[in-house]
C-alpha cells in the first residue's frame, strides 16, 4: 500500500514539473521556431539553386570557385532566350487580359447580384483543377475537336483561367475599405456613373490593380503544365526547362536561369503585395 501510494505521489510529482515547464513555454516562441523551420523548408532549395549557378564546379559539391560563366552560356543560347521572349509575350497578353476581367469580376462582386455565390464556385474550379488535367481538356477541344494547330496563343484562354481567380482574390483584399462611402458621397453631389468611376474609383483602386496585374504577369510567366500540350515547338520558358531537364541531368545554365527567375518573380511579388497593401490603407 505504501509502495502504491510513493508511485502515485511521484507520478504527481512528474505531472507537475511537466506541466510546468510546458507553461513557461511561450507560445510566440514556439510559433517563431515553426515559422523558421517552415522557411528553411521553402527557401533552401531555392538557395541551393542560387548558390550552385556561381559554383565554377556546376553541381558539384562542396562549392569549388566563384564564377558567373554559365550566366554567360545561359545568354549566349538563342534557343533559351527564344523560351524567355514567348514566355514574356505570352505573360504581357495574359496579364492584359486578365486585368480587364478581374476588375470588372471584382467591381461587380461588390455588389449583391443573381448567381453571385456561383460566380465564386466558377472561379475556384480555375483554381483546384490540377493543371495537367486541364492541359488535357484543352487539347482536346482546341486541337482535337476545333481541329486548331498547336501554338503559342492557344496558352492564352488556359493561363486566363489560371490567373483571374487569383487577381480577383487580390483585388476584393485590396480594395480600400471606403471605397463604397467616396462613391456614395460623389453620386449625392451629382456625378455620373462614368465620372464616379473615373473620378472616384479607378484612382482608388487603381494600386491594387497594378499588384493584380504583376500577380497575374508572375503566375503566367512562370506556368507550364495548363500549356504543355497545346504550344507544340514554341516551347516557353518553363516548358523548356522541363524538356531540358528530362533528357538529362540538370545543367548549370538551368540553376542560373532558375536563379534570374527566382530573384525576379520575388521582386514582383513583393511588388505587387506593396501595391494592394498601399492601396487598401488609401
Amino acid at each position: 500500500m505504501a509502495t502504491s501510494q510513493q508511485s502515485s505521489s511521484k507520478y504527481g510529482n512528474n505531472t507537475t514539473v511537466v506541466s510546468q515547464w510546458i507553461q513557461r513555454i511561450h507560445i510566440g516562441t514556439v510559433l517563431k521556431v515553426y515559422a523558421f523551420l517552415i522557411g528553411v523548408y521553402v527557401f533552401l532549395p531555392l538557395l541551393s539553386v542560387i548558390g550552385f549557378s556561381f559554383n565554377s564546379g556546376g553541381l558539384t559539391f562542396p562549392f569549388l570557385e566563384f564564377t558567373t560563366r554559365w550566366y554567360t552560356e545561359l545568354l549566349n543560347s538563342p534557343e533559351m532566350i527564344a523560351a524567355i521572349v514567348r514566355s514574356l509575350q505570352l505573360a504581357l497578353v495574359v496579364t492584359v487580359i486578365t486585368t480587364v476581367i478581374s476588375t470588372a469580376t471584382a467591381l461587380a462582386y461588390r455588389r449583391d447580384f443573381w448567381g453571385q455565390k456561383a460566380l465564386l464556385y466558377v472561379l475556384l474550379v480555375g483554381i483546384i483543377t490540377p493543371g495537367i488535367t486541364y492541359g488535357v481538356g484543352a487539347t482536346l477541344l482546341f486541337n482535337q475537336t476545333l481541329g486548331l494547330s498547336k501554338q503559342l496563343w492557344l496558352a492564352v484562354p488556359v493561363h486566363v483561367v489560371w490567373t483571374v481567380p487569383f487577381a480577383v482574390i487580390v483585388l476584393l483584399a485590396g480594395f480600400p475599405p471606403h471605397l463604397a462611402q467616396n462613391e456614395r458621397a460623389a453620386k449625392m453631389m451629382g456625378a455620373s456613373r462614368l465620372t464616379r468611376f473615373r473620378e472616384v474609383t479607378l484612382p482608388q483602386i487603381m494600386p491594387t490593380v497594378l499588384g493584380a496585374a504583376v500577380f497575374a504577369f508572375t503566375l503566367s510567366y512562370n506556368e507550364a503544365t495548363r500549356g504543355l500540350l497545346l504550344i507544340g515547338q514554341d516551347m516557353t520558358m518553363p516548358i523548356r526547362i522541363f524538356s531540358i531537364a528530362s533528357s538529362r541531368r540538370a545543367t548549370p545554365e538551368l540553376f542560373a536561369l532558375g536563379s534570374l527567375t527566382t530573384i525576379v518573380s520575388v521582386l514582383l511579388l513583393v511588388g505587387a503585395g506593396a501595391l494592394v497593401v498601399y492601396g487598401s490603407k488609401r
